[in-house]
C-alpha cells in the first residue's frame, strides 16, 4: 500500500505558509500530482474580507481568496492547502501580531503566522450545547474577542490560549452573540435577546451581572445582530423579518438613522468602520457616512446588477472592496470601474451525481429527498473542461425550464460530446459541451408522467451502450424501462407487473451479456431486463431480483446503487453494505442466482463487508479496484476482490469536504477520483488509468526528473496490468512494478531505497504472454 502525503493537516499541526502565499496552488484544468487532491467548490459568495500589509483577503464558507497587492496574482488556500475545516463564518487579521484568525461555524478556529497553520480547537470540542458559531472577531490589544453562538471567548493573541468564556445571558445562560464593539470603556454585544453593554475595566467580564441590557427600539424583545461605535455615536441594527431597522443613539436617546431622509428598509448585510468612515452594506447599496454621519456615497452599481456587498472595506491604500454575494471579491479602482477577483468553481456546492467524458466532468447539482420526493433544485447541470466552469441554467438556456433535480448524467461512450441529464421532474435533458440542445419528454418520446398523479417525468438513472443508445429508468409508471435509439426513436417497456407504479427506480448499469440492471432504493430490490428485438416493445425478458434464496439473495431489498466491473461482475450496494454477483449471465439461464457478500478480516475477527454502511456509490477504477462512497465513513478504495483496504479517506484525515459520499466518477485518462459529497466535490489523483489494448503514447511524467522532485514518478500508455521493469542504461534493474491498469507508478528511488544517480533510465513495459513490449526511457538529473 502506498502511503501519500496530503497538504491537508489536522489540529495542533503546522505547516508552511510560504507555499501558500508565494507559489500558485495548482491550476484547475492542469493534472494535480498522483496522490493529490483538489477541491471543485464556489468561490463565487465571499463574507468577509480583511488585509495585510501586501495582500487582501476575502474568505467564502470553503476557502480564502488570497490578492497579492504587489503583483496583482490571485491564490486559493482552503483545505487542501492547509485549512482545517469548511464553513467559514468570519476573518479578521491582527497586523502587530502578524497574525490571521479564521472562524468556522462549527467553533473552529485557524491561526495564519509566520508560514504556519495552526488550529485552535477547543470551542469545537467544547461540551457545550447549541450552536458553536464564531460569528465575528474583534481584536483589542492583546486579545481577540469571538462572538460565538453560546456568547463571548477571550482569546490570547499572544500564547493562542483561550483566557475566558463569557455566558452574558440571563442567569448566566447561553444567547447567541452576532457582533461585538467597544468605545474605550464599554463592550457592546449584538445578541438575539438585545443589546448588552459591560464596562471594558475594573470588572469581571465573566458574570453576567456585569452586563446589562440596553433597549434599543422599545420593543420587549429584540435582536440585535450588528453593532459599531463610531465617532462617539454607537450604532445598533435591530433584525426583523419585515425588514431591519437601523438605531443610532444621540446624547441620551436612540433613533432611527435616517442618512436620506427616511430609514432603511430591507435586510442589513454589514455595519461596518474602515478607513475612518462608517459603511453600510444594505440589500442593493453600500452607503458611505462620514465622521458627521453624513451620507458621503452611495455605491449602488457595477457589473450587470445591484451591489450585493456581504461586507465592504477600505484598504491602506483608501481603495474599496467588496465580498459580493455571488461576484466575489470586488476592488473600486475608480468611482465607476470595478475589479472582479473570483477562482474558478462551480455556482454552488451541490452534488448529486458525476460523470466524465472526453476530458470534461458532469455534475448534476439536483437532488431526491428521503422520501422519494423532489428538493425543487433548480442549479441545472454544471461542466468543468480545461480548468473552467460552465453553468448550464434556466436563465440562460430557457429549454430547461421547469426543469428541476437534475441527479444523474450519462456521457455518450463512443461521442463524449453528446451527454444526457436524467430530471426527477421533467424528462431527459439533451446536451453538448456548448449546452442543452433537446429536452425529453412526454410530448416527443415514449416517456411518462407518474401513473395516476401525472405530474411529473421521473428518470431516476441513465446510461448509453456502446451503440449509442440511451437506457433509463422512469419511475412511478407502468413502464419502468425506456430507450432512445441511436436514430432517436423511443420505446418503452412493461414491467410485467413486477416493479409497481408506487415503486422508484433508480440508477442503471449494463453488463456484458447487455442485460440491463435497474436498482429500487426503496425495497424493491432489483429490475433486471433484457430486450431480444430493440425494434419491439413486446419482445424482452425481465425479473426481480430480491432477498430471497436463488432469486438474489440479497440482504436487503434497499439497493442504493450499482456497478459492473472489468470481470463482468455486479456490485450492488445497499444500506446493508455490499453484495456481488459472479454470474449475471444466469439471471435468465433459469438457474439459481445469488448475490455473495464479501468476508473480510480485519483483528483477527472475520465480518461481512460494509454490513453497517449505506453504500452510496461504487465506481471501478482501471485497475478493477473499487472504490465506494459511504453515507457516514467517507470514501473506501479496496482491492479488486474487496478484501483489502487501499485507502479510506474521511473528512477528517484528508481534504474530502464530507463524509457522506453521494457519487462517484473516475477520470479514466488521468486517473482522477472526482467525489460528490453533501458538502460539495473534491478530487484525489490515484493511481490507476484506464488501459488501451496494446501501448499507446507511452511517455514518463515528470521527465526529466529534475533535482528536489520527490514526487511519484507515472508511466503511461501502458498496456493493462503490464510487467515494467526500470533498469539503468548498464542493464542494473533498479525497480520493477505492475501497472495500475494502464499506468505504472515508480517513487522514484532504487531497490535499496535510494535515489538514482544522474542519468537516463529504460523502462520496459511488456504483457502477461510477451506479445506486447515497449521500451521508454527517464532522464534524472541530481
Amino acid at each position: 500500500m502506498i502511503k501519500f502525503k496530503f497538504s491537508h493537516l489536522p489540529a495542533i499541526v503546522f505547516s508552511t505558509l510560504a507555499v501558500l502565499l508565494f507559489c500558485a496552488p495548482a491550476t484547475l484544468g492542469q493534472n494535480i500530482p498522483l496522490g493529490h487532491w483538489r477541491h471543485h467548490l464556489p468561490n463565487n459568495r465571499v463574507i468577509a474580507i480583511t488585509e495585510t500589509p501586501e495582500r487582501v483577503i476575502g474568505a467564502t464558507a470553503f476557502g480564502l481568496v488570497v490578492f497579492n497587492k504587489t503583483d496583482n496574482s490571485v491564490e486559493k488556500i482552503d483545505k487542501v492547502q492547509g485549512l482545517t475545516d469548511f464553513g467559514i463564518t468570519s476573518l479578521a487579521y491582527s497586523e502587530p501580531h502578524d497574525l490571521l484568525l479564521v472562524g468556522y461555524a462549527n467553533g473552529n478556529l485557524d491561526l495564519i503566522k509566520d508560514r504556519q497553520f495552526i488550529n485552535v480547537p477547543d470551542i469545537r470540542r467544547s461540551s457545550i450545547m447549541g450552536s458553536k458559531s464564531i460569528n465575528n472577531i474583534m481584536l483589542r490589544g492583546n486579545r481577540a474577542y469571538l462572538s460565538c453562538g453560546f456568547g463571548i471567548v477571550e482569546f490570547d493573541l499572544a500564547t493562542y490560549l483561550i483566557r475566558d468564556t463569557y455566558f452574558i445571558g440571563p442567569l448566566g445562560s447561553q444567547v447567541e452573540v452576532f457582533d461585538l464593539t467597544h468605545s474605550g470603556t464599554h463592550f457592546f454585544a449584538a445578541t438575539n435577546a438585545g443589546l448588552l453593554s459591560a464596562p471594558a475595566q475594573g470588572v469581571n467580564l465573566a458574570d453576567f451581572q456585569n452586563w446589562h441590557k440596553i433597549n434599543v427600539s422599545g420593543q420587549a424583545s429584540e435582536t440585535i445582530n450588528m453593532v459599531v461605535w463610531y465617532e462617539g455615536r454607537l450604532l445598533a441594527n435591530v433584525a426583523r423579518s419585515t425588514g431591519d431597522l437601523l438605531y443610532v443613539f444621540n446624547d441620551s436617546s436612540w433613533e432611527l438613522f435616517s442618512p436620506v431622509g427616511q430609514p432603511y428598509t430591507g435586510t442589513r448585510r454589514k455595519l461596518k468602520v474602515s478607513g475612518g468612515k462608517l459603511l453600510v452594506s444594505n440589500e442593493s447599496f453600500v452607503d458611505i457616512f462620514d465622521q458627521n454621519l453624513n451620507l458621503a456615497e452611495r455605491v449602488d452599481n457595477y457589473y450587470e446588477g445591484q451591489v450585493r456587498a456581504l461586507d465592504v472595506m477600505f484598504d491602506a491604500e483608501n481603495q474599496l472592496w467588496l465580498g459580493d454575494v455571488n461576484d466575489g471579491l470586488i476592488r473600486r479602482n475608480a468611482p465607476t470601474a470595478f475589479f472582479r477577483i473570483i477562482m474558478p468553481g462551480p455556482a454552488t456546492s451541490n452534488s448529486f451525481g458525476l460523470a466524465t467524458g472526453g476530458g470534461n466532468l458532469w455534475v448534476a447539482p439536483g437532488a431526491i429527498s428521503s422520501g422519494g420526493g423532489n428538493t425543487w433544485n433548480s442549479n441545472g447541470v454544471f461542466m468543468f473542461s480545461n480548468g473552467n466552469w460552465k453553468w448550464f441554467f434556466v436563465a440562460s438556456y430557457p429549454i430547461m425550464n421547469g426543469v428541476w433535480d437534475i441527479i444523474r448524467i450519462a456521457v455518450d461512450p463512443g461521442n463524449p460530446q453528446k451527454v444526457y441529464a436524467a430530471s426527477w421532474t421533467e424528462g431527459l435533458l439533451e446536451f453538448t459541451p456548448d449546452g442543452p440542445v433537446t429536452l425529453w419528454d412526454d410530448s416527443n418520446s415514449t416517456l411518462r408522467r407518474r401513473t395516476d398523479i401525472e405530474d411529473h417525468i421521473r428518470i431516476g438513472g441513465v446510461v448509453v451502450d456502446n451503440s449509442g443508445n440511451v437506457w433509463m429508468t422512469n419511475s412511478n409508471t407502468l413502464r419502468p424501462i425506456a430507450v432512445k435509439k441511436e436514430n432517436n426513436e423511443w420505446l418503452s417497456f412493461s414491467s410485467q407487473g413486477m416493479v409497481s407504479t408506487s415503486q422508484l427506480v433508480g440508477q442503471l448499469v449494463i453488463d456484458r451479456n447487455g442485460q440491463k440492471w435497474a436498482a429500487l432504493p426503496n425495497g424493491g430490490g432489483i429490475y433486471v431486463f433484457k430486450e431480444n428485438n430493440l425494434n419491439s416493445d413486446n419482445d424482452f425478458q425481465a425479473r426481480r431480483l430480491t432477498t430471497n434464496d436463488g432469486s438474489g439473495g440479497l440482504p436487503t431489498n434497499n439497493v442504493t446503487t450499482l456497478a459492473v466491473d472489468h470481470d463482468g461482475y455486479i456490485w450492488v450496494g445497499t444500506d446493508k453494505g455490499v453484495a456481488v454477483f459472479y454470474a449475471p449471465q444466469r439471471a435468465f439461464s433459469g438457474d439459481p442466482i445469488n448475490a455473495q457478500q464479501i468476508i473480510v478480516q480485519q483483528d483477527g475477527f472475520a465480518g461481512i463487508l460494509f454490513e453497517t454502511e449505506t453504500i452510496n456509490a461504487i465506481a471501478v477504477d482501471g485497475s478493477n479496484k473499487k472504490w465506494f462512497g459511504t453515507g457516514r465513513s467517507g470514501a473506501f478504495l479496496l482491492s479488486s476482490d474487496g478484501r483489502e483496504t487501499v485507502f479510506h479517506f474521511t473528512a477528517e484525515n484528508s481534504p474530502l469536504p464530507s463524509n457522506n459520499v453521494l457519487d462517484i466518477a473516475i477520470d479514466g485518462q488521468t486517473g482522477e477520483v472526482f467525489f460528490a459529497t453533501d458538502k460539495g466535490i473534491a478530487s484525489f489523483r490515484g493511481l490507476a488509468t484506464d488501459a488501451p489494448l496494446a501501448h499507446t503514447d507511452v511517455y514518463a511524467y515528470p521527465n526529466p526528473v529534475r533535482p528536489g522532485y520527490s514526487g511519484y514518478i507515472a508511466v503511461k500508455g501502458l498496456v493493462k496490468n503490464a510487467l515494467v521493469k526500470i533498469t539503468d542504461i548498464n542493464g542494473n534493474l533498479v525497480y520493477e512494478t505492475i501497472a495500475e491498469g494502464g499506468q505504472a507508478v515508480w517513487n522514484g528511488q532504487d531497490l535499496w531505497g535510494r535515489r538514482p544517480s544522474t542519468g537516463v533510465y529504460l523502462v520496459f513495459s511488456t504483457n502477461d504472454d510477451g506479445s506486447e513490449t515497449m521500451v521508454t526511457k527517464i532522464l534524472f538529473v541530481n
